[in-house]
């Protein structure tokens, strides 16, 4: 490699050639099951499936080529993304360019940007749906916690350090990974929840929300809709109730993508389905949230950005500008994770602020694991969870919250 290269220091990108098992499990086995599931839930004209049906026989020896939709409005930036790739297979591309190629690929097959049958149709609105349904009581029960604190005057730091936790683990929900019809990932009781937190850097976090003289800004990078959205939105709820903080902008993803991952449309619907919900404190919550959104306190933001394969050493000169702004970037679960340190093949024991990109802003990374990408443990974390539970990595099972403060170069 080119020593003038930036990236010649860095550990290789993830593939389904050279990583390990689960990587390449995603590829043949995972991806072909979700195209799958698209036909099977959705009532797309015959043409539209039959697209689809060709993307999954491409899995995983096709070769990537370029979109075929040039009406849409991130065509451009795809041509550019895909440009690098060209000709070689699903496999020996990196994994993270591959992944969210693949999401791309599916809208392009339903007509997304296009006039007719799938034009702005999630094509995973069913399984959003299910997701959301299934966890009303979870959900009430989240909502009245955040009601009694409300009511009780809880310290804001203790209440901010208990609905972080919240947030984390609410990104055990993934259906990506498991559809709403299955048990994902989840803990016997807090017990165990805490012995699965391998990192917790949330003191660190709250002591720079409470270093300024100023109300500050949060950022969040959101990741699933469902019930993961809910436990982001309680904690927004919370963090607007903080002194320390004036403004919380909420990133979401500019189209459907990896199965749950969250849209603006996303928030607007789950705020009216906790609008229509029998608990008091459920309508309580979305009404905070409104009000706090028509007076701008809470904003919702999208960028194509959230959706490519720019990894964060490769963030556009505005993206990096806008959250500059913010003193505070909590980033929520693995393809956020996956994307700060560039997904790749970093030692899991190196320093979580050397793997994870520069950035102008401190960072909070909210993740659950599930994917080989990790950083920021100790080598005995490293060997007990290699012995007790071989597969820790992927499994959604463990946990981190990680801080790096501001690259100040």
């Amino acid at each position: 490699m080119d020593a003038t290269d930036p990236s010649a220091s860095l550990p290789a990108p993830l593939r389904g050639t050279h990583s390990g098992a689960f990587t390449r499990r995603t590829i043949t086995t995972r991806w072909p099951r979700i195209a799958g599931r698209v036909i099977a839930e959705n009532d797309f004209p015959d043409a539209i499936n039959a697209r689809i049906q060709a993307l999954r026989d491409a899995l995983p020896d096709g070769s990537i080529r370029q979109l075929h939709d040039d009406e849409a409005p991130d065509a451009a930036l795809w041509a550019g993304y895909v440009a690098p790739h060209l000709g070689k297979t699903w496999l020996e591309a990196p994994w993270f360019f591959a992944e969210t190629y693949f999401y791309r690929r599916l809208l392009e097959a339903t007509g997304y940007f296009r006039p007719g049958a799938g034009r702005q149709s999630d094509p995973f609105a069913e399984q959003k749906d299910r997701g959301l349904a299934r966890t009303g009581d979870r959900i009430e029960a989240l909502a009245r916690r955040r009601s009694r604190a409300r009511d009780e005057g809880e310290e804001s730091r203790s209440v901010l350090a208990r609905l972080l936790r919240s947030a984390l683990w609410g990104n055990q929900a993934d259906l990506s990974m498991w559809t709403a019809a299955e048990e994902g990932p989840d803990h016997q009781d807090a017990e165990q929840a805490e012995e699965h937190l391998l990192v917790d850097d949330t003191p660190a976090a709250l002591a720079q929300l409470e270093g300024w003289d100023r109300p500050a800004r949060i950022d969040m990078l959101a990741d699933n809709a469902g019930f993961e959205l809910v436990s982001d939105l309680v904690l927004v709820d919370g963090l607007l109730t903080a002194e320390a903080v004036g403004q919380v902008t909420v990133h979401l993803k500019g189209h459907p993508t990896f199965v749950s991952d969250a849209t603006i449309d996303d928030v607007h619907d789950t705020l009216e389905a906790l609008t229509d919900a029998k608990a008091a404190s459920v309508r309580a919550l979305a009404g905070r949230l409104r009000t706090a959104l028509a007076s701008g306190r809470l904003r919702l933001r999208n960028g194509w950005v959230w959706t490519s394969p720019l990894r964060a050493r490769e963030l556009p000169a505005h993206v990096r500008a806008e959250i500059a702004r913010a003193d505070l970037l909590i980033t929520k679960g693995d393809a956020n994770y996956r994307r700060l340190l560039g997904d790749r093949q970093w030692d899991f024991t190196t320093p979580f602020a050397e793997a994870i990109a520069p950035l102008p802003v401190p960072v909070l990374a909210l993740r659950t694991h599930k994917s080989e990408v990790a950083a920021g443990l100790s080598p005995d974390q490293v060997d007990r969870l290699n012995a007790e539970d071989p597969d820790w990595a992927v499994n959604g099972e463990w946990g981190v919250m990680q801080f790096a403060p501001a690259d100040a170069s």
